[in-house]
Protein backbone atom coordinates (compact mmCIF):
# COMPACT_ATOMS: atom_id res chain seq x y z
CA UNK A 1 0.00 0.00 0.00
CA UNK A 2 2.83 2.38 0.89
CA UNK A 3 4.56 1.65 -2.43
CA UNK A 4 1.38 2.53 -4.33
CA UNK A 5 1.03 5.81 -2.42
CA UNK A 6 4.67 6.70 -3.17
CA UNK A 7 4.27 5.96 -6.89
CA UNK A 8 1.08 8.05 -7.06
CA UNK A 9 2.86 10.90 -5.25
CA UNK A 10 5.81 10.82 -7.68
CA UNK A 11 3.47 10.86 -10.68
CA UNK A 12 1.54 13.74 -9.12
CA UNK A 13 4.71 15.78 -8.56
CA UNK A 14 5.91 15.00 -12.10
CA UNK A 15 2.62 16.27 -13.52
CA UNK A 16 2.92 19.48 -11.51
CA UNK A 17 6.49 20.05 -12.72
CA UNK A 18 5.59 19.65 -16.40
CA UNK A 19 2.23 21.42 -16.11
CA UNK A 20 4.06 24.73 -16.21
CA UNK A 21 6.40 25.63 -19.05
CA UNK A 22 9.93 25.51 -17.69
CA UNK A 23 13.21 26.91 -18.97
CA UNK A 24 16.37 25.11 -17.90
CA UNK A 25 19.41 27.22 -18.78
CA UNK A 26 22.74 25.48 -19.31
CA UNK A 27 26.27 26.77 -19.73
CA UNK A 28 27.83 24.93 -22.65
CA UNK A 29 31.63 24.83 -22.79
CA UNK A 30 33.21 23.22 -25.84
CA UNK A 31 36.48 22.96 -27.74
CA UNK A 32 35.85 23.27 -31.52
CA UNK A 33 39.40 22.44 -32.63
CA UNK A 34 41.11 19.38 -31.13
CA UNK A 35 44.47 20.86 -32.18
CA UNK A 36 43.85 23.95 -30.04
CA UNK A 37 42.48 22.76 -26.69
CA UNK A 38 43.15 26.14 -25.04
CA UNK A 39 40.43 27.71 -27.20
CA UNK A 40 37.33 26.98 -25.11
CA UNK A 41 34.05 28.46 -26.28
CA UNK A 42 31.10 29.16 -24.00
CA UNK A 43 27.48 29.51 -25.04
CA UNK A 44 24.19 29.86 -23.17
CA UNK A 45 21.71 27.12 -24.08
CA UNK A 46 18.02 26.81 -23.22
CA UNK A 47 16.07 23.61 -22.67
CA UNK A 48 12.43 24.74 -22.82
CA UNK A 49 10.04 22.10 -21.53
CA UNK A 50 6.27 21.92 -21.96
CA UNK A 51 3.70 19.15 -21.54
CA UNK A 52 4.20 18.07 -25.18
CA UNK A 53 8.00 17.99 -25.27
CA UNK A 54 11.14 20.10 -25.20
CA UNK A 55 13.25 22.36 -27.39
CA UNK A 56 16.99 22.76 -26.90
CA UNK A 57 18.65 25.72 -28.59
CA UNK A 58 21.24 28.47 -28.25
CA UNK A 59 19.79 31.50 -26.50
CA UNK A 60 22.61 33.62 -27.98
CA UNK A 61 21.84 32.57 -31.56
CA UNK A 62 18.07 32.84 -31.12
CA UNK A 63 18.25 36.43 -29.88
CA UNK A 64 20.79 37.53 -32.49
CA UNK A 65 19.00 35.86 -35.42
CA UNK A 66 15.66 37.43 -34.47
CA UNK A 67 17.17 40.91 -34.73
CA UNK A 68 19.26 40.10 -37.81
CA UNK A 69 16.28 38.73 -39.76
CA UNK A 70 14.36 41.98 -39.33
CA UNK A 71 17.33 44.05 -40.49
CA UNK A 72 18.09 41.91 -43.56
CA UNK A 73 14.45 41.95 -44.67
CA UNK A 74 14.51 45.76 -44.48
CA UNK A 75 17.69 45.91 -46.58
CA UNK A 76 16.35 43.58 -49.25
CA UNK A 77 13.04 45.46 -49.53
CA UNK A 78 14.71 48.87 -49.73
CA UNK A 79 17.71 48.18 -51.97
CA UNK A 80 17.44 44.68 -53.41
CA UNK A 81 20.78 43.97 -51.78
CA UNK A 82 21.88 42.21 -48.60
CA UNK A 83 24.93 43.59 -46.83
CA UNK A 84 26.50 40.84 -44.76
CA UNK A 85 29.28 41.54 -42.30
CA UNK A 86 31.55 38.54 -41.81
CA UNK A 87 31.52 38.82 -38.00
CA UNK A 88 27.82 39.69 -37.66
CA UNK A 89 26.71 36.19 -36.69
CA UNK A 90 26.64 35.81 -32.93
CA UNK A 91 26.79 32.42 -31.28
CA UNK A 92 28.39 29.22 -32.50
CA UNK A 93 25.66 26.63 -31.96
CA UNK A 94 23.42 26.87 -35.00
CA UNK A 95 21.53 23.59 -34.54
CA UNK A 96 18.53 22.89 -32.29
CA UNK A 97 17.06 19.69 -30.87
CA UNK A 98 13.44 18.77 -30.19
CA UNK A 99 11.94 15.90 -28.19
CA UNK A 100 8.29 14.90 -28.32
CA UNK A 101 6.79 13.39 -25.18
CA UNK A 102 5.84 10.84 -24.02
CA UNK A 103 7.89 8.64 -26.39
CA UNK A 104 10.82 11.06 -26.48
CA UNK A 105 11.01 11.19 -30.26
CA UNK A 106 14.23 13.12 -30.89
CA UNK A 107 14.99 15.32 -33.91
CA UNK A 108 17.94 17.51 -34.83
CA UNK A 109 17.10 20.76 -36.64
CA UNK A 110 19.78 22.50 -38.69
CA UNK A 111 20.11 24.80 -41.68
CA UNK A 112 22.61 23.82 -44.35
CA UNK A 113 23.05 26.36 -47.14
CA UNK A 114 19.51 27.33 -48.26
CA UNK A 115 17.59 24.48 -46.68
CA UNK A 116 16.38 23.69 -43.17
CA UNK A 117 16.56 20.00 -42.23
CA UNK A 118 14.85 17.88 -39.61
CA UNK A 119 16.88 14.78 -38.82
CA UNK A 120 15.17 11.92 -36.98
CA UNK A 121 17.41 10.42 -34.29
CA UNK A 122 16.91 6.64 -34.17
CA UNK A 123 19.95 5.59 -32.11
CA UNK A 124 19.05 4.61 -28.53
CA UNK A 125 21.01 5.95 -25.57
CA UNK A 126 21.83 2.99 -23.31
CA UNK A 127 22.53 4.35 -19.85
CA UNK A 128 24.41 2.58 -17.09
CA UNK A 129 23.47 4.09 -13.73
CA UNK A 130 26.36 4.23 -11.25
CA UNK A 131 26.00 4.26 -7.45
CA UNK A 132 28.25 7.33 -7.17
CA UNK A 133 26.47 10.44 -5.84
CA UNK A 134 27.39 14.04 -5.10
CA UNK A 135 25.92 17.52 -4.89
CA UNK A 136 26.09 20.00 -7.76
CA UNK A 137 24.91 23.48 -6.75
CA UNK A 138 21.69 22.86 -4.79
CA UNK A 139 20.88 19.52 -6.45
CA UNK A 140 21.64 16.03 -5.15
CA UNK A 141 22.76 14.08 -8.18
CA UNK A 142 23.72 10.57 -9.24
CA UNK A 143 26.06 9.44 -11.98
CA UNK A 144 25.22 7.60 -15.20
CA UNK A 145 27.33 6.66 -18.24
CA UNK A 146 26.60 6.05 -21.91
CA UNK A 147 28.34 5.76 -25.27
CA UNK A 148 26.72 7.84 -28.00
CA UNK A 149 27.77 9.08 -31.45
CA UNK A 150 31.43 8.21 -31.00
CA UNK A 151 31.90 9.64 -27.49
CA UNK A 152 31.71 8.30 -23.94
CA UNK A 153 29.48 10.48 -21.75
CA UNK A 154 29.16 10.99 -17.99
CA UNK A 155 25.85 12.41 -16.80
CA UNK A 156 24.76 13.61 -13.37
CA UNK A 157 20.99 13.56 -12.92
CA UNK A 158 18.67 14.55 -10.09
CA UNK A 159 15.42 12.86 -9.12
CA UNK A 160 14.52 16.14 -7.36
CA UNK A 161 13.46 17.34 -10.82
CA UNK A 162 11.46 14.36 -12.18
CA UNK A 163 11.80 15.21 -15.87
CA UNK A 164 13.57 12.57 -17.95
CA UNK A 165 15.27 15.11 -20.19
CA UNK A 166 18.56 16.93 -20.57
CA UNK A 167 20.79 18.91 -22.92
CA UNK A 168 21.18 18.10 -26.61
CA UNK A 169 19.70 14.69 -27.51
CA UNK A 170 20.21 13.17 -24.07
CA UNK A 171 17.26 11.86 -22.08
CA UNK A 172 15.91 8.72 -20.42
CA UNK A 173 17.32 8.98 -16.89
CA UNK A 174 15.09 9.04 -13.76
CA UNK A 175 15.43 12.81 -13.48
CA UNK A 176 16.77 15.92 -15.17
CA UNK A 177 20.43 15.88 -16.27
CA UNK A 178 22.20 18.59 -14.25
CA UNK A 179 25.66 18.08 -15.73
CA UNK A 180 26.86 16.25 -18.83
CA UNK A 181 30.39 15.87 -20.17
CA UNK A 182 32.31 13.60 -22.53
CA UNK A 183 35.41 11.83 -21.28
CA UNK A 184 37.76 14.21 -23.12
CA UNK A 185 35.98 17.19 -21.50
CA UNK A 186 35.60 18.72 -24.96
CA UNK A 187 31.87 19.22 -24.40
CA UNK A 188 30.43 20.11 -20.99
CA UNK A 189 26.86 21.16 -20.17
CA UNK A 190 26.11 22.50 -16.68
CA UNK A 191 22.69 23.56 -15.43
CA UNK A 192 22.73 27.19 -14.30
CA UNK A 193 19.13 28.03 -13.52
CA UNK A 194 15.43 27.22 -13.80
CA UNK A 195 12.45 29.49 -14.31
CA UNK A 196 8.84 29.37 -15.43
CA UNK A 197 8.01 30.77 -18.86
CA UNK A 198 4.69 31.72 -20.43
CA UNK A 199 5.29 29.70 -23.57
CA UNK A 200 7.98 27.94 -25.57
CA UNK A 201 9.06 30.02 -28.62
CA UNK A 202 7.43 28.58 -31.73
CA UNK A 203 9.81 30.23 -34.22
CA UNK A 204 12.87 28.24 -33.16
CA UNK A 205 12.25 25.70 -35.94
CA UNK A 206 11.28 26.52 -39.51
CA UNK A 207 7.85 25.45 -40.71
CA UNK A 208 9.42 24.40 -44.03
CA UNK A 209 11.80 21.68 -42.94
CA UNK A 210 13.02 18.80 -45.06
CA UNK A 211 12.79 15.50 -43.18
CA UNK A 212 15.85 13.28 -43.65
CA UNK A 213 17.39 10.27 -41.93
CA UNK A 214 20.86 10.08 -40.39
CA UNK A 215 22.58 8.71 -43.51
CA UNK A 216 21.01 11.35 -45.76
CA UNK A 217 22.03 14.10 -43.35
CA UNK A 218 25.60 12.77 -43.20
CA UNK A 219 25.84 13.07 -47.00
CA UNK A 220 24.38 16.60 -46.92
CA UNK A 221 27.05 17.66 -44.42
CA UNK A 222 29.83 16.17 -46.53
CA UNK A 223 28.55 17.86 -49.68
CA UNK A 224 28.37 21.19 -47.85
CA UNK A 225 31.94 20.89 -46.60
CA UNK A 226 33.10 20.28 -50.18
CA UNK A 227 31.28 23.42 -51.46
CA UNK A 228 30.41 25.77 -48.53
CA UNK A 229 29.61 28.79 -50.75
CA UNK A 230 27.01 26.99 -52.85
CA UNK A 231 24.22 28.93 -51.10
CA UNK A 232 25.71 32.30 -52.08
CA UNK A 233 26.08 31.14 -55.68
CA UNK A 234 22.43 30.09 -55.78
CA UNK A 235 21.28 33.47 -54.43
CA UNK A 236 23.39 35.36 -56.95
CA UNK A 237 22.13 33.22 -59.84
CA UNK A 238 18.60 34.15 -58.71
CA UNK A 239 19.30 37.87 -59.13
CA UNK A 240 20.01 38.81 -55.50
CA UNK A 241 23.21 40.77 -55.07
CA UNK A 242 25.28 39.62 -52.11
CA UNK A 243 27.87 42.10 -50.87
CA UNK A 244 30.30 41.00 -48.18
CA UNK A 245 31.15 44.19 -46.28
CA UNK A 246 34.55 42.87 -45.19
CA UNK A 247 35.31 41.69 -48.74
CA UNK A 248 34.79 44.67 -51.12
CA UNK A 249 36.03 42.66 -54.10
CA UNK A 250 33.35 40.02 -53.43
CA UNK A 251 35.82 37.29 -54.35
CA UNK A 252 33.88 34.03 -54.18
CA UNK A 253 37.03 31.90 -54.32
CA UNK A 254 38.53 33.65 -51.31
CA UNK A 255 35.26 33.32 -49.42
CA UNK A 256 35.23 29.59 -50.16
CA UNK A 257 38.81 29.21 -48.92
CA UNK A 258 37.99 31.05 -45.69
CA UNK A 259 34.92 28.91 -45.05
CA UNK A 260 36.80 25.68 -45.74
CA UNK A 261 39.53 26.77 -43.32
CA UNK A 262 36.84 27.39 -40.69
CA UNK A 263 35.30 23.97 -41.32
CA UNK A 264 38.72 22.33 -40.93
CA UNK A 265 39.14 23.94 -37.49
CA UNK A 266 35.69 22.72 -36.42
CA UNK A 267 36.87 19.11 -36.18
CA UNK A 268 35.89 18.30 -32.59
CA UNK A 269 32.13 18.22 -32.95
CA UNK A 270 29.74 16.91 -30.36
CA UNK A 271 29.07 13.88 -32.59
CA UNK A 272 32.22 12.24 -33.91
CA UNK A 273 30.03 9.74 -35.71
CA UNK A 274 26.79 11.13 -37.16
CA UNK A 275 25.46 7.75 -38.33
CA UNK A 276 26.32 5.07 -35.73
Amino acid sequence: MKKIIIIIFILFISTLVIAQNKRFTYEYQFIPDSANISDVKTETMNLDVSADGSKFYSYTVFQADSLSKIELEKQLAATGMINIKADSRKGSVRYSVSKRYPKYEVSLHNRILMDQYKVAETRPIKWKIISEKQKIAEWNVQKAEADFAGRHWDAWFTTEIPIQDGPYKFHGLPGLIVKLEDNTKSHIFTLQGIRNIDSVPSEIFSSKEIAVNLKQYDKIIRDYENDPTKGLKILQSGGITMKMIDDPNNNMKEQEQRQKAGIKKNNNRIELNTVQ
